[in-house]
């Protein structure tokens, strides 16, 4: 949207994050909204992490606010705001995606998952019936292996810096699915036929990479979520002769769900306790 174009009847759609700088998302979700015909605005909104339960309190005072997009590091903290909240929340206790509900509460939603699902079997790299591999079980990385294990995935391999965060997850995935294998650790690497970076590792220039490449089988596709810049992992796995994708399609997936959810189309919403 051109900001020329803006009026006092522009729906607001703020991204909060922190920090904020490396935030490229409303390159994505503005032109989504202008598509669609939406008179919608997404900006990005510095917001520390003390801070976050008093701004959700004044944006909810907000006249023309849609609705919010929610990233790190707030995913979790925005869960525990929510009033009520969709499958994918409830299941993983994480949202990025936040209405306004008619008695001031918000109501939550986690799409990382789904978009993430959906830009991998679009591209071809969603392989159900071979294992996948997980650097990084944080928010998005939650979100992703739920979402695998809903669309059919029988085999991830989690990496994870805390061993025991993987090694919880693992044990909350099988709960939900008990036919699900998981295994713990890069030296499984070589036998996924998908490898993911859920790491904030190469959002900046100069960072380390997430995971090796040369670790992974020479048919393993690498799916990279950083959508800020194209990083030095892709680069790096395609050098090697390896299919890469970065997080850019994620983000693409997910934003026609997002917009159905802002919109206050039916949802299945639950209480939270």
């Amino acid at each position: 949207m051109l900001t020329s174009a803006l009026s006092g009847a522009t729906r607001l759609v703020p991204v909060l994050g922190f920090p904020i700088e490396h935030v490229r998302a409303p390159r994505v979700y503005n032109p989504a909204f202008e598509a669609e015909g939406l008179d919608w605005c997404q900006v990005p909104m510095g917001v520390h992490p003390d801070d976050l339960t008093t701004t959700l309190v004044q944006l909810a005072k907000v006249s023309n606010l849609q609705g919010l997009n929610i990233t790190m590091p707030h995913k979790a903290s925005a869960y525990a705001l929510c009033s009520v909240a969709g499958p994918e929340a409830r299941r993983t206790r994480l949202v990025n995606t936040l209405r306004l509900q008619a008695d001031g509460t918000w109501a939550g939603e986690s799409f990382d998952g789904i978009g993430f699902v959906r830009a991998a079997q679009h591209h071809g790299m969603l392989h159900t019936d071979r294992p996948a591999l997980i650097v990084g079980v944080g928010g998005a990385g939650t979100a992703i292996a739920f979402a695998l294990v809903a669309a059919g995935a029988k085999d991830l391999i989690l990496v994870n810096r805390d061993l025991q965060r993987a090694e919880r997850l693992g044990q909350e995935l099988q709960a939900a699915d008990p036919l699900v294998r998981i295994r713990i650790g890069m030296a499984h690497a070589a036998t996924a036929a998908l490898a993911v970076n859920a790491t904030s590792l190469g959002l900046h220039a100069g960072e380390p990479l997430a995971f090796d490449p040369a670790l992974l089988g020479p048919d393993t596709a690498v799916f990279d979520i950083i959508a800020a810049r194209d990083t030095e992992l892709v680069t790096a796995a395609q050098s090697l002769g390896l299919r890469a994708l970065g997080g850019r399609p994620m983000i693409e997936h997910q934003v026609s769900a997002q917009i159905d959810f802002w919109r206050g189309d039916p949802f299945p919403l639950e209480v939270l306790p």
